[in-house]
């Protein structure tokens, strides 16, 4: 079967590079823009794209000041002072708006290289934990370790005599790896306590991470409620009061996110793209298309 995810793909290369940036073997980034202003020119390719990318590196934002607006995987976010953002490899994400005053610190790294050494069943729950909940609150104590650890690092990647830069980055990103399960585990603690997360809830991420996976093939709810063990009927009704809008919408959303990129490329025909996604025609993709955006396939890839 061939890959039909061709989202704008965003490396770590494309990063804003800014005054502070280090990069390590071309494969591990620290930056910030601590003490200096926020330069929409440093950052117009990465705010506000023409559409949305898919992200192929691990990024972890230390927020201490200002705002970030993001929609990661359809659901807008924001990441505020106090606040860490960690966004995983295969993210589809877009930076929305960032704010005059935003202060960042950033760590980025392609690969698996980095945190070796956690076992595989913590690693696990922490991704799937991270995938619904990518944006957390910390303590000011626990964002001032944070970025003593950011410095730490910084440090070694300048000690351009140092023989083993790469064993202590991963040293320290097993310590914030170690961080984040605890913050994860706060933060489940602190659900469970107030039952925000109810079963319809689970039921409801559950359904999302489902379609991000299979909306390329599935587009009816029958097959999603089947993945559940649930009835269509029961679905619908939890995605109604979970999300505020109906299942099929959800469904078409990310069918309609990826065929927006996939023309927008101007790689692909509109027949190549009805294809890519699995519709029986063009024709039917056409009106599918103009019927969710108001225009036809062509009109939006000509505009």
């Amino acid at each position: 079967m061939r890959e039909t995810s061709v989202f704008k793909p965003m490396n770590m290369a494309m990063l804003p590079v800014m005054e502070h940036t280090l990069v390590f073997e071309n494969e591990f980034m620290l930056t910030d823009n601590f003490g200096l202003s926020t330069r929409m020119d440093e950052v117009s390719d990465f705010v506000a794209p023409l559409y949305p990318f898919k992200i192929d590196f691990t990024l972890m934002l230390f927020c201490t000041q200002g705002m970030m607006r993001l929609r990661i995987n359809l659901q807008e976010c924001r990441l505020e002072a106090g606040q860490v953002l960690v966004v995983l490899p295969g993210t589809v994400g877009e930076c929305l708006e960032v704010s005059g005053d935003c202060q960042v610190a950033m760590i980025a790294y392609v690969g698996d290289k980095y945190g070796e050494g956690i076992d595989a069943t913590s690693s696990m729950l922490f991704m799937k934990f991270l995938v619904r909940q990518s944006v957390l609150a910390i303590s000011p104590e626990e964002m001032d370790e944070s970025l003593a650890i950011y410095r730490a690092m910084r440090r070694k990647v300048e000690q351009h005599d140092f023989e083993f830069t790469r064993e202590a980055l991963n040293g320290y990103m097993q310590v914030l790896f170690c961080n984040g399960r605890q913050w994860m585990s706060r933060y489940t603690r602190q659900q469970e306590a107030g039952r925000v997360q109810s079963r319809q809830q689970m039921v409801f991420e559950r359904f999302l991470w489902l379609v991000q996976k299979h909306y390329r093939e599935e587009r009816g709810i029958a097959f999603y409620a089947g993945k559940l063990c649930l009835t269509p009927k029961y679905l619908s009704t939890v995605v109604r009061q979970c999300g505020g809008r109906h299942a099929g919408e959800w469904i078409r959303d990310y069918v309609i996110l990826e065929a927006k990129a996939l023309l927008r490329s101007r790689q692909y025909t509109a027949q190549q793209v009805s294809d890519l996604l699995n519709f029986p025609n063009a024709s039917f993709f056409g009106k599918y298309f103009k019927a969710a955006t108001g225009c036809s396939p062509r009109q939006y890839m000509l505009e």
